[in-house]
């Protein structure tokens, strides 16, 4: 069975999220300069970075989620569609957590090359996961049988 373009558009944000969450933990411990939006000389730099390091697992869960998706979705299996569901609600949840706290401690103030970096993590969590769930839900019973 031929997959529809909106589920190929999903398999194509699940192998992103994948690469996104890889690389982003790869930087985080190789090259923290990339990623993280404080230096260890900021005052909050240990709440910052016990916040922070309270991600991998979570983390972990929606890059598993989005890999069997990916997996079940290539395939047409209904399990793609729930695995896929799971990480896209997971992905839905960083997005909001990630907002909340960013806002909280004033992230994005000063305005400058790591807030920016913040924002668009948090605006490409916050969108992708509403836009797999629409897809989803639009072709549900083409993979659900």
């Amino acid at each position: 069975m031929k997959r529809p373009a909106g589920i190929n558009i999903v398999i194509g944000i699940g192998i992103f999220a994948i690469i996104a969450m890889i690389a982003y933990w790869y930087a985080w411990f190789f090259a923290p300069s990339v990623v993280q939006a404080r230096v260890p000389t900021d005052a909050d730099y240990a709440v910052y970075l016990g916040y922070e390091q309270a991600f991998p697992l979570p983390d972990l869960f929606v890059t598993i989620a989005s890999l069997t998706g990916v997996i079940g979705l290539w395939k047409m299996r209904d399990w793609g569609f729930f695995s896929m569901l799971l990480a896209a609600g997971g992905a839905i949840f960083l997005g909001f957590e990630d907002l909340l706290y960013d806002l909280q401690h004033n992230m994005f103030v000063p305005f400058n090359s790591a807030a920016a970096i913040e924002l668009a993590i948090v605006l490409v969590i916050m969108s992708l996961g509403p836009i797999m769930t629409w897809h989803l839900w639009k072709h549900r019973r083409e993979i659900i049988k």
